[in-house]
């Protein structure tokens, strides 16, 4: 938030608006997570002796990794921040079924995923009860103190953007951060390059070895 705006910025600009937004957000969303992974976990495991299951848990596996990382760059947009990168530890090009599930399973960022969602739930239930506690204060602050000329040096407003991006930022910690690693060991070097051809002493084109 910029050190000189007033009250009238803080009212307009939309800041306040997205920082609500984004904690009820956080509410409706961990909801939505924790009861749509735990149905697709026990319904896929539920399913897995007719083998209907092991390709939905797969499905699950992967989709846990795509909405955690998905749910960084929405609050990253909502608040105006930087989405961090997530790791991505998995390279499936080229494996089959078997290999592709033992990746998942086997990969930190796939069950740190989890835990992010999972712990989206418990933050959202803060985040609602932080949005109400704060409003009359809010309120109090910027439709009454604030017109009458009381320099609260936006308190409030303040203090609703620490939480809104307190919010958004602690479960981020459980997402590993930075670019995936290449896997040179499975990809092959070609070496190639243009063939070169000069003209002998006996008017011969002869193709130049490459020292």
């Amino acid at each position: 938030m910029a050190e000189n705006r007033n009250w009238m910025d803080a009212l307009t600009d939309g800041q306040i608006i997205r920082d609500w937004f984004s904690l009820f957000a956080h509410f409706a969303l961990g909801s939505i997570y924790i009861t749509f992974f735990i149905t697709m976990f026990m319904v896929s495991i539920g399913l897995s002796f007719v083998l209907v299951g092991i390709p939905l848990l797969l499905f699950v596996l992967t989709s846990v990794r795509a909405v955690a990382a998905m749910d960084q760059r929405l609050f990253a947009a909502i608040l105006d921040r930087r989405a961090p990168e997530i790791a991505d530890d998995v390279d499936p090009r080229g494996a089959n079924f078997g290999e592709r599930l033992g990746m998942y399973m086997g990969s930190f960022t796939t069950w740190r995923s989890m835990a992010y969602l999972a712990l989206k739930f418990p933050i959202g239930l803060a985040a609602i009860i932080a949005a109400f506690s704060i409003l009359p204060f809010l309120a109090f602050e910027m439709l009454l103190l604030a017109p009458l000329g009381i320099d609260l040096r936006l308190a409030t407003p303040r203090l609703l953007h620490a939480v809104a991006v307190g919010m958004h930022k602690f479960p981020g910690i459980l997402l590993p951060n930075g670019k995936r690693k290449r896997d040179l060991s499975r990809l092959e070097t070609v070496e190639s390059y243009e063939p070169e051809y000069y003209l002998d002493d006996d008017g011969e084109i002869i193709l130049r070895k490459r020292a």
